[in-house]
């Protein structure tokens, strides 16, 4: 069995971050064999004649809270998620967000395990795959930004072998990508200094026509979400979007929380939701066929990740994805986090 204990730059922050929570390796070993137990016997996905990529909370270190992949019952209706909410809302203060030293950098980090399928003659391969992403913000917003996005070669067998793997010319080698960008205009285009920007890429200039009371807010979201099947989930979604690229300032975030309070389905999923050892409250939505979470620290109002759960079909219960967040300072650009 492939070793998943931390590794890397991103995990070495994480477990620098977070010394102090008990990482009992007997009962992540105990969780990671029943993880892998619950995912061989799921149901198989519909193959394709290509290698694909899912989103996966399949990740063992995640699990260690709730020992399975499944998740099934509500913890607190659409009042009580409200409540919580302006809780969160009322610890996000000035200083919540890391203070950044001249000459040293912001370092955002994302953690995820990613579900693999492979066709190879008379079946599939699965198995799941460590992925890292970390950007370093210097303290003028306005220099150069510096990302770095890691496959760490480091996989889990659900069904198939190294020898497989190997018999079809299939490999997990480490790769890792890396570059830099004046106001992190990692696409080509303005980044965060753009004359314009959007849910899933905030620019200063766009954050700083954000409406400042939670219902004209909601109103916004409610706008700028596309309007599908997916209803009110579609606006936890974009408020999700906006949330993972850690561009939100403090008085933004509790406005962004008021306003989800008004959702009509908001519902608390897990009062206790593990991400990698940080404990937060999970906030969802329910389109019918999956159900989008955010994770919140309830002491600080930071946001630490995301999930996204099936609740229908074959595979109801089953969490679909799952991502990590931490929002730290680091010394300098591919330096781990100071502390």
């Amino acid at each position: 069995m492939t070793d998943l204990r931390p590794t890397d730059d991103l995990d070495r922050g994480l477990a620098a971050l977070h010394a102090d929570v008990d990482t009992d390796l007997a009962r992540i070993e105990r969780t990671r064999s029943t993880l892998l137990d619950a995912v061989a016997h799921a149901p198989v996905r519909q193959r394709a004649p290509r290698r694909r990529w899912l989103l996966a909370a399949a990740a063992a270190l995640a699990l260690v809270a709730g020992g399975s992949i499944y998740l099934t019952t509500l913890a607190g209706g659409s009042a009580e998620a409200k409540s919580s909410l302006e809780g969160a809302a009322q610890q996000i203060t000035s200083v919540s967000d890391p203070v950044v030293p001249p000459g040293q950098y912001r370092y955002l980090g994302s953690h995820t395990w990613t579900y693999g399928f492979t066709e190879i003659p008379g079946g599939g391969l699965e198995y799941l795959e460590e992925h890292t992403t970390e950007t370093w913000i210097p303290a003028n917003i306005r220099g150069t930004w510096y990302r770095r996005e890691t496959t760490t070669g480091r996989h889990q067998w659900i069904k198939g072998s190294d020898e497989l793997a190997k018999k079809y010319g299939i490999t997990f080698d480490r790769k890792s990508t890396t570059t830099h960008a004046a106001c992190g205009a990692f696409d080509g285009g303005g980044g965060a200094c753009a004359a314009d920007g959007s849910w899933q890429d905030p620019s200063l200039a766009w954050l700083s026509g954000l409406p400042k009371d939670p219902d004209a807010l909601y109103e916004r979201l409610k706008q700028d979400a596309p309007r599908n099947e997916r209803g009110e989930t579609e606006l936890l979604v974009y408020a999700q979007d906006a949330l993972r690229t850690g561009m939100l300032p403090a008085d933004t975030r509790a406005t962004l929380y008021r306003a989800l309070g008004d959702l009509d389905d908001l519902q608390i999923t897990d009062k206790a939701a593990n991400l990698d050892g940080r404990i937060g409250i999970a906030y969802s939505s329910d389109d019918g066929s999956n159900r989008e979470e955010i994770v919140i620290d309830p002491h600080t109002g930071a946001y630490i990740g995301s999930r996204q759960v099936s609740t229908n079909g074959p595979t109801r219960g089953r969490i679909e994805a799952y991502t990590s967040f931490i929002n730290s300072v680091a010394p300098a650009p591919w330096k781990a986090p100071s502390k």
